[in-house]
């Protein structure tokens, strides 16, 4: 087991044992190469941090999304947060089957996220919608240099499980793409 790369859990948390120390990979029944499983831990934690902060930025914006064009985007954007929950869940699943530990503490999440949280303020809806764009491209970044990462070290299962939740990805990000490329923010068919 190799030491962490950042920081070491508190031995013992009010009468507990830690079972893991963050950082380090212990052994994984899918059998991975230690060394493999902890480059790939490393790049799941990128993603699943950026899909957290990316999942309150969407929240956020569903809560205050208001005006006479709102509802098709709260009703999108409701929708939305559920899907990243479930692919954020879907990656510290992952993150744990191979042996290591899911970043959880704000601190740490905003240390490995590449999409990073907007200021306390209520925005109008159109910039937060572009903000939410912009998240949204830097997280689909993250999750190719993932799928880089588990190619790279034949871990198929990890790289199918982000090909398929990149998709999902994409499919938002184009329709947050939709919704602001015209004069209203209602989402028109093409």
């Amino acid at each position: 087991m190799s030491e962490p790369k950042r920081g070491r859990l508190v031995r013992e948390l009010e009468g507990g044992t830690v079972r893991q120390d963050r950082g380090t990979v212990d052994g994984n029944p899918v059998r991975l190469d230690a060394g493999a499983a902890a480059e790939m831990v490393e790049a799941l934690n990128v993603v699943h941090a950026g899909t957290f902060n990316l999942f309150y930025l969407v929240r956020k914006h569903y809560w205050s999304a208001e005006g006479a064009e709102s509802g098709a985007v709260a009703d999108f954007l409701g929708e939305a947060y559920g899907r990243l929950r479930g692919i954020d869940d879907a990656v510290a699943d992952r993150i744990t089957a191979l042996g290591g530990v899911p970043v959880s503490t704000p601190p740490e999440i905003q240390e490995y996220a590449p999409v990073h949280l907007e200021a306390e303020h209520l925005y109008g809806l159109r910039a937060s919608l572009e903000g939410d764009l912009a998240a949204y491209a830097t997280l689909a970044a993250s999750m190719r240099d993932a799928v880089d990462v588990a190619a790279g070290i034949d871990d198929e299962a990890s790289r199918e499980l982000l090909e398929d939740r990149l998709e999902t990805i994409e499919d938002d990000a184009h329709t947050i793409e939709r919704f602001v490329e015209d004069d209203s923010l209602v989402e028109v068919d093409r």
